[in-house]
């Protein structure tokens, strides 16, 4: 008798334990905007990005971003990035925070710069573009202030599976940020 209840308060603590830590995650904000400062100064391509809590440690979202500066930058005048934030060390007070990884896919258009040969001394200068998409990993650092903004690290690399191949440096996309953002 001793030990059925021993056994069903075990199981009653538990079962506590676990529907407070979900009320606790259903009161905080799962929304979140964020403005990638990276790559709108070094490289001209303003970014974008929602991102949406499913879990103390997953979340998912994307980030869109226009290139103003193709020929000086990485060519992409159009990327979306769709991801899934996988994050480590769980921390009940602030969830999705901390260490990550990230899995991602991107689609987009690349434009490319080249010169045209049409006579012996006469060189033209052409613009090509071109759809890329491709899939990604990369890794993070998320910090969440307790005004609920956020700032973020990260870096990846992905491979392109949709490009032309006569260009062999289009194979590769990057995934860097410092990105800024609120969550709500």
């Amino acid at each position: 008798m001793k030990k059925n209840i021993a056994i069903i308060s075990v199981f009653l603590l538990i079962s506590l334990f676990s529907l407070n830590a979900q009320q606790d995650l259903e009161l905080t904000h799962r929304h979140e905007v964020k403005l990638n400062l990276g790559s709108s100064v070094f490289l001209a391509f303003p970014e974008v990005s929602y991102e949406y809590i499913l879990s103390e440690d997953m979340t998912v979202g994307a980030a869109m971003g226009f290139g103003f500066d193709t020929e000086n930058g990485d060519g992409y005048s159009f990327k979306t990035t769709p991801f899934l934030r996988w994050f480590f060390g769980r921390n009940a007070l602030q969830p999705a925070t901390g260490f990550f990884l990230e899995a991602n896919g991107a689609l987009g258009t690349q434009d490319f710069y080249r010169y045209n040969t049409t006579t012996l001394n006469d060189y033209n200068w052409v613009s090509e573009s071109m759809f890329t998409a491709g899939l990604g990993l990369a890794v993070g650092w998320k910090y969440l202030s307790r005004n609920d903004w956020s700032g973020e690290l990260f870096m990846g690399v992905g491979r392109n599976f949709v490009y032309d191949k006569n260009y062999d440096d289009v194979s590769l996309y990057s995934r860097i940020g410092v990105s800024i953002g609120k969550r709500f």
